[in-house]
């Protein structure tokens, strides 16, 4: 508990002045609140008595009461709009921080944790932060204010009346309490499960095409029926509890009416109330109902809020890749890659693996050299490559740019020197032109678009689209083919210099013609200082400067495409077997 409400107190204060004015208006809001019953028990009261003589006060105490219902909606708005804005303001910074978080997370992270859990978190764990810190600030200090002057105002009026209130109230705050715990227990089972529906239903709309082809929607509907069904049960369970506290929060009011109507009906029988005494009193009574009532909202919303707070804890305090790296001066910065990438022995095991997936390669990069990487399927091509661009992070004294070890750098500092081309490409469900500039804000050189363009072999497709580079690709890229958005991809690459490039089989989904193009415009206009290719086709290979070949995360061969032919037994059976084709 201790640790949730530091959580949300470091992010309050930053708005401590917001709350105090919104806590100000809130104060005189309740005490505009209890000052019209007194007019009305006055007026009351003057009209018990008779026109003659009263009727300039009494018009007196209607204006006063109008006055005050005016100033009350006033304070009343600015209360809220003084709360709420803060708790919107800490919703937005929560996000940033959550988005910051989340990318400064590894593979390992991603591994354990679906899209769909992630996505639930940001949303309805976050939603539970701002209703705490807007609604549940708001309700608790109209809560306190209310039960300190509104009691007070009716033990003035009647002592004995007012205990004989307390009871109905303390009974139920106690049930109410009982059935918050229990309600407790069943959001948090509810907040899980609402994880693994988002997880499930975000997997299976990304994988639609794969359903389709294999025909196994009943079985896709299946296991979202279940989550459904779970998430119903638990939700129904909630209702029901609510059902049954809400109604007795919200007939509190009658309950207290019947009280003071009863016993101080007597009081004004015996004649110890006047009638305006007794409806002061029954405002009074109304109006010290509403904050009870608020009061299950509010441990409503603390404990769902808390549930949520303890999801967004278990990110924000988990430690990112980076976190103990210290950022490198921009001058030190500029000069990483004037010697080029040094590898020396470099192996590596990935978090869940039982064994290496690399091990022992050590090769140099040179500014200004072409190198190639090829192998079979599985021989470790892409973990090589994720290691070089910082995406996974072995250990120290493996891979060195210049002077610096890669393992005492930040991620950042290695992506700005290393741009990568993956085979798997993503497309964001915006324009063509969004797409390749995106990430280019903080590049200070940049270069032509329509020479990127040109170079990715693009120029032709994007004038058959109508809309040309402000022509939306979908999501995921869906409204192109997997050529086009791979070159699409490429000039994204392209479209910021760097230092290394590195292009991972981007040639696998292009026709012949377009691969020559490729090969000719990446090759020979050398778009980065150096280039790292992955790739099996010995038209892109005999380019290099030298080429590796890996086999079961080993280095069995190195050397130009003469010098492979005469030691690499892969390299001859894949220059026969394109020869053939």
């Amino acid at each position: 508990m201790f640790s949730k409400l530091k959580f949300l107190l470091s992010y309050t204060h930053k708005y401590r002045w917001w709350y105090t004015g919104g806590l100000f208006f809130l104060a005189l809001t309740v005490w505009v609140s209890v000052t019209i019953p007194e007019f009305i028990q006055q007026s009351i009261d003057l009209i018990e008595k008779g026109r003659i003589g009263n009727e300039s006060e009494f018009h007196k105490n209607v204006l006063i009461i109008v006055g005050l219902a005016l100033i009350l909606i006033l304070v009343r708005t600015f209360s809220r709009i003084l709360i709420f804005i803060p708790a919107r303001l800490i919703e937005k910074q929560l996000k940033g921080e959550m988005f910051k978080k989340l990318s400064s997370f590894g593979k390992d992270y991603y591994d354990l944790n679906s899209t769909g859990n992630i996505i639930s978190r940001i949303n309805n764990d976050i939603n539970g932060v701002r209703m705490i810190t807007g609604f549940g600030i708001l309700q608790i200090g109209n809560i306190i204010l209310s039960l300190s002057l509104t009691p007070y105002k009716m033990w003035e009026l009647s002592p004995e009346l007012t205990l004989l209130c307390v009871i109905p109230m303390i009974v139920v705050f106690i049930v109410v309490r009982v059935g918050m715990a229990i309600m407790v227990k069943n959001t948090r089972a509810q907040m899980s499960i609402l994880q693994k529906l988002s997880g499930k239903t975000i997997s299976f709309l990304s994988g639609n095409s794969v359903i389709k082809s294999y025909n196994i929607y009943p079985w896709a509907e299946e296991e979202v029926h279940k989550e459904s069904v779970s998430l119903y049960k638990r939700t129904l369970k909630i209702s029901w509890i609510r059902s049954f506290i809400m109604p007795l929060l919200g007939n509190l009011g009658q309950i207290l009416k019947i009280v003071v109507l009863f016993v101080g009906g007597m009081y004004v029988i015996n004649g110890k109330f006047t009638i305006g005494e007794l409806t002061a009193y029954m405002a009074y009574a109304a109006l010290l109902s509403h904050p009870i009532m608020g009061l299950g909202w509010v441990l409503t919303v603390f404990q769902q809020g808390f549930v949520g707070i303890s999801s967004l804890q278990t990110i924000l305090n988990r430690e990112g890749t980076d976190d103990h790296r210290k950022a490198l001066p921009i001058q030190a910065k500029e000069q990483l890659f004037k010697e080029g990438i040094r590898v020396k022995d470099l192996s590596f095991t990935y978090h869940n693996g039982d064994k290496p997936v690399l091990k022992d390669i050590s090769f140099s990069i040179k500014p200004g050299q072409v190198v190639g990487i090829t192998g079979q399927v599985g021989s470790g091509k892409t973990t090589l490559i994720n290691c070089l661009n910082g995406y996974l992070r072995p250990e120290k004294g493996m891979i060195y740019m210049g002077k610096q070890d890669t393992a005492d750098l930040r991620s950042e500092d290695i992506r700005s020197i290393v741009r990568t081309v993956t085979q798997e490409v993503f497309l964001f469900s915006d324009t063509i032109e969004n797409n390749i500039i995106f990430g280019a804000e903080k590049s200070a050189v940049k270069n032509e678009f329509d020479d990127v363009i040109y170079k990715s072999a693009f120029y032709d497709d994007l004038n058959r689209l109508t809309k040309q580079e402000k022509t939306l690709v979908g999501e995921k890229g869906i409204m192109l083919s997997g050529g086009q958005k791979q070159r699409i991809s490429l000039a994204r690459a392209l479209y910021t210099p760097c230092d290394l490039l590195i292009l991972d089989d981007v040639f696998s989904a292009v026709d012949t013609d377009t691969e020559r193009f490729l090969i000719k415009q990446i090759f020979d206009h050398h778009p980065a200082k150096s280039l790292l290719v992955i790739a099996n086709r010995i038209s892109v290979l005999e380019k290099t400067d030298f080429t590796i070949v890996l086999e079961e995360g080993q280095m069995v061969a190195k050397g130009n495409h003469q010098e492979l032919l005469q030691s690499s037994d892969f390299y001859r059976e894949i220059l026969t077997l394109q020869q053939e084709n």
